[in-house]
């Protein structure tokens, strides 16, 4: 619901520019991807406070595109724009806010800080308070979505290491296709993404979004090989 898609831009001076659609006030920028995907949460973070301080709802998080990548929020801050958002939903300022828990300003203030720590037992308290709540679902460990090409499809990280040792391999072509199914190296990636796990075969789904979730995983890296059929360098996805 809040876990914001990004973007990643090349600027003149080395480094990437980062910038967020759902949150078109955020801007930041990293070194190389990396960088600026830690810099992001930071960018993020401080978005959420400026929306605060002008006293605008938060919107929701869109589906991201091809080409960004997703930042998750933990439940904590997602419990504090919850609570926001109901309390610009009910009219409400801090002020209303600390009266409705009876507590000091200075602690009241701090459960929509998003730059302050706050603890998940004192915002189910204040979201309570207001006759909300909020229901946090554990995330699967190791389980990537596929998010394209209508309803959801995903599967664990350990499966697709399971498909590379029944092919025999230990690196696959990423084949990246906006094509129907007929037209994908059956040896590719996407190949098995489409075939094995996804809801839609014929929506390309070895996306960047996709391949950034299965590296974070520390089971595979990108690199690049020979295609097998075609002699020709392409992009790969090796078992680390």
């Amino acid at each position: 619901m809040y876990d914001y898609a990004i973007r990643f831009e090349e600027v003149e001076t080395p480094g990437l520019a980062v910038f967020c659609r759902d949150l078109p006030q955020l801007n930041s920028y990293g070194d190389d991807k990396e960088h600026a995907i830690r810099e992001s949460i930071s960018a993020v973070y401080t978005t959420l406070s400026l929306y605060v301080d002008q006293r605008w709802e938060i919107p929701e998080a869109t589906p991201p595109k091809d080409d960004e990548y997703v930042v998750p929020l933990p439940a904590v801050t997602v419990a504090k724009i919850a609570l926001w958002n109901e309390m610009i939903k009910q009219g409400m300022r801090k002020a209303d806010l600390c009266r409705a828990l009876g507590v000091h300003q200075a602690q009241g203030d701090r459960l929509v800080d998003f730059l302050h720590t706050s603890k998940m037992e004192q915002l189910e308290a204040a979201l309570a308070a207001l006759k909300t709540s909020i229901r946090v679902s554990p995330a699967e460990p190791d389980w990537i979505d596929l998010p394209y090409g209508g309803a959801q499809g995903g599967f664990y990280i350990e499966r697709l290491v399971d498909a590379y040792q029944e092919a025999g391999v230990t690196e696959m072509p990423i084949g990246k296709n906006r094509e129907g199914l007929a037209k994908i190296k059956p040896y590719s990636l996407d190949f098995i993404l489409r075939t094995r796990y996804a809801r839609q075969p014929n929506t390309m789904q070895a996306v960047d979004a996709v391949l950034d979730q299965i590296v974070v995983t520390g089971r595979f890296r990108r690199s690049s090989m020979t295609d097998q059929v075609t002699g020709k360098p392409v992009e790969s996805l090796a078992l680390v």
